[in-house]
């Protein structure tokens, strides 16, 4: 992982803060160090630099839109793109994701939701010693071990080299030696908190200082009036928002407060659907450091975003105006990449998705809110989201989006439901939860009609395919090819073909697969879609490794795992790594054989797919079995058909031969009892209690 994966990137300089800087980086030789201060005295900006020279990994979440009630663990694993899992909660989950290696976490913007992260950050370093956590807050966590590193407003001289220095940033001037008294009484003014100064200084670059000194006098004499609550510091950067604001136009002002319906930053399109939106208002704002205008892609600071969101609360049809042209906007992009990403523009979009993922997920609250039972927004949102979902592995997010939405609307229109409940059924498939993928597909179908029957078929078949009936699974997808070839429709013939020969190879008819296979490659290297081009080849990996020609099969799989590597599509590298196991495998190279196996079930596991969880299972068995260790091979036997029972899915009929032939090796290697047991053993232990594969010693108990 790259050292600063993850950490924003600041857009300026760190100036007058060597001191603290230095301090921290010793501090952090801790487990936790907190960094405590009062709002914009640059405690994140202090952080961030402090975790950008950080040796090792590091990871990074802002708190600021927790809410107090909500759970710590999962809303770091909302952030962190985290699939949620069936088989841990919430905290074992983002304990798994964190894994056993060094990491720093930076936790920013706690103070709203200390407690709760406190006992986070207790289990964190109970449970991960390599794991160090830092954290910005207004207040101190109180946890067992924590350093308290207090960010104090910067000294007067300090705060007029910031202010100087942000000044000639923007003008290419240094400051008049005439209006250095002015500066420095800004300067004090603002309590020398660095955003406060950085806001003062962007109004420099087109007032006078003097004159900027006198505005934010008369400010702060209003708004530090004794009857105001609150403590002074916020009070303060209160006055310097509010004198920022009131010193833009209105148009400037409406603007402002709509762009706090956006999560993430935007782009030039989301931006023009706001109602305040005019040419040139954006680059306005930018220039008084409002926001942060990166040509393609504009955002907000959090302050400024908070100050924003505050105001456009105090006009309630403004706000619901916004918020319907943003989530219109993100619903149409949804949809348009639920068109496009099936083809040569696959990879563009699929960026774009992961982008504004904030902005779909703010686009979905909202919709899901409004009021309706025959509203389609959030239905069609959910739908336009399927593919997307598919492809991150987000399957049980996506499921739910749907499931809620489903619920929400019972007056929607026939076709939007149908489309609905077609990627549910989708996303239920993968999920591995075969009857409700087929009762929603079956649902699906009484509303669909011509080609709306295409996707509804190759999900039947392929939920008969995982189930093993083989025939059934051909005949149903014959028909979905039938109908798009009648139709016209290269892709979704491809499609089924490619499926019809997933069901043949994994049947045992590897000649009829490779016809079926070939056909389905050469279409979709005409239609350009990366991903069913991999998938393609990842078959025909899998045919050619059946077939016995596995220099063939590793040709083919490597060049499947490349290209799904270049998409960032783990089902995909989870399934080539699992196939070129086998490959080394068959050629007896284990060590290589067992890396792959480890890689693969981290993946199939993390996006919840069982169905391949369980095949990984066997082969390492088989893995293990070579390797020495009988009865830990016979505990994973055991695991693997845990899972199967539970999914109905028994062992495919091409992999059969080989799960015997270990059966069997390992049955001659163990007494009857103690095979019973080591696979009662692995049957009933959790997963993560079986897979210290590495290790010289076995996870089984001895007495057995």
């Amino acid at each position: 992982m790259d050292p600063d994966a993850g950490l924003p990137r600041p857009l300026t300089q760190l100036v007058g803060r060597e001191a603290e800087l230095r301090a921290a980086t010793r501090l952090l030789a801790g487990r936790i160090l907190t960094l405590v201060g009062a709002a914009g005295s640059g405690k994140t900006r202090l952080a961030l630099a402090v975790a950008g020279a950080a040796p090792g990994p590091v990871r990074f979440a802002d708190l600021t839109t927790m809410e107090g009630a909500a759970a710590a663990p999962g809303f770091l694993l909302d952030a962190f793109g985290v699939t949620r899992r069936a088989d841990l909660d919430d905290t074992d989950t983002l304990l798994a994701e964190l894994g056993d290696e060094q990491l720093l976490l930076v936790l920013d913007n706690c103070e709203h939701v200390a407690e709760p992260v406190a006992v986070l950050c207790e289990r964190l370093l109970a449970a991960r010693p390599l794991v160090r956590l830092l954290v910005t807050s207004r207040q101190a966590l109180g946890v067992e071990g924590e350093t308290v590193l207090a960010v104090q407003p910067l000294d007067d001289g300090t705060a007029l080299r910031l202010f100087e220095t942000r000044t000639f940033e923007r003008t290419g001037r240094p400051l008049p030696a005439a209006h250095r008294p002015a500066a420095a009484a800004i300067c004090a003014a603002l309590d020398g908190l660095p955003l406060a100064i950085e806001l003062a200084a962007a109004r420099a670059a087109l007032l006078s200082v003097p004159e900027v000194h006198r505005l934010l006098a008369d400010r702060f004499r209003v708004l530090a009036d004794a009857k105001a609550t609150g403590p002074e510091h916020h009070r303060t950067l209160r006055a310097a928002l509010d004198w920022s604001y009131h010193l833009l136009s209105a148009d400037k002002q409406a603007l402002l407060r709509q762009l706090a319906v956006f999560q993430g930053g935007w782009d030039a399109g989301a931006v023009a659907a706001l109602p305040a939106h005019r040419p040139g208002l954006t680059a306005a704002l930018a220039e008084r450091s409002l926001l942060h205008d990166g040509g393609t892609r504009g955002r907000m600071l959090q302050t400024v975003a908070a100050y924003a969101a505050a105001r456009l609360a105090e006009a309630p049809d403004e706000e619901a105006a916004a918020r319907d042209a943003h989530a219109g906007h993100y619903l149409g992009l949804a949809e348009r990449a639920a068109e496009g990403i099936r083809g040569p523009d696959q990879r563009a979009w699929l960026r774009i998705l992961t982008l504004e993922q904030d902005n779909l997920r703010a686009a979905m609250a909202w919709l899901s809110g409004r009021p309706g039972a025959e509203r389609t927004d959030d239905l069609r949102l959910a739908t336009a989201m399927g593919p997307f979902q598919h492809f991150v592995g987000g399957y049980q997010a996506g499921r739910q989006w749907l499931a809620d939405a489903l619920v929400r609307r019972p007056a929607a229109p026939a076709p939007v439901r149908a489309a609905a409940a077609s990627a549910a059924a989708t996303l239920a498939m993968l999920s591995c939860d075969y009857p409700a993928a087929a009762n929603l597909a079956h649902q699906a179908l009484t509303g669909a009609s011509g080609l709306a029957r295409g996707p509804l078929l190759t999900l039947l078949g392929s939920v008969e395919r995982e189930r093993a009936r083989y025939t059934r699974s051909a005949s149903v997808l014959n028909e979905a090819i039938q109908l798009y070839r009648e139709a016209g429709d290269a892709w979704g013939e491809g499609r089924a073909t490619q499926l019809a020969g997933a069901t043949a190879w994994l049947s045992g008819d590897l000649d009829g697969a490779a016809v079926l296979l070939v056909a389905a490659l050469a279409a979709f290297r005409d239609l350009a879609d990366a991903e069913s081009v991999a998938s393609s080849l990842t078959h025909l990996g899998a045919v050619a490794h059946f077939r016995g020609d596995q220099p063939g099969a590793r040709h083919r799989l490597v060049e499947a795992l490349d290209r799904f590597t270049e998409l960032s599509f783990p089902e995909g590298i989870g399934w080539a790594q699992d196939l070129l196991a086998r490959v080394d495998l068959a050629e007896d190279r284990v060590p290589a054989a067992l890396e792959r196996l480890r890689a693969a079930l981290s993946i199939h596991r993390r996006v919840g797919d069982r169905w391949r969880t369980a095949s990984v299972l066997e082969a390492l068995a088989e893995a293990r079995r070579r390797g020495g260790d009988p009865t830990h091979a016979v505990a994973l036997l055991g695991a693997a058909d845990a899972i199967r029972a539970e999914i109905g899915a028994p062992t495919p009929a091409c992999e059969l031969p080989a799960r015997r032939a270990c059966e069997a090796a390992l049955q001659a290697a163990l007494p009857e009892p103690t095979y019973a047991r080591a696979h009662r053993f692995g049957a009933r232990t959790p997963l993560d209690d079986l897979l210290p594969l590495s290790s010289a010693t076995s996870p089984v108990p001895a007495s057995l």
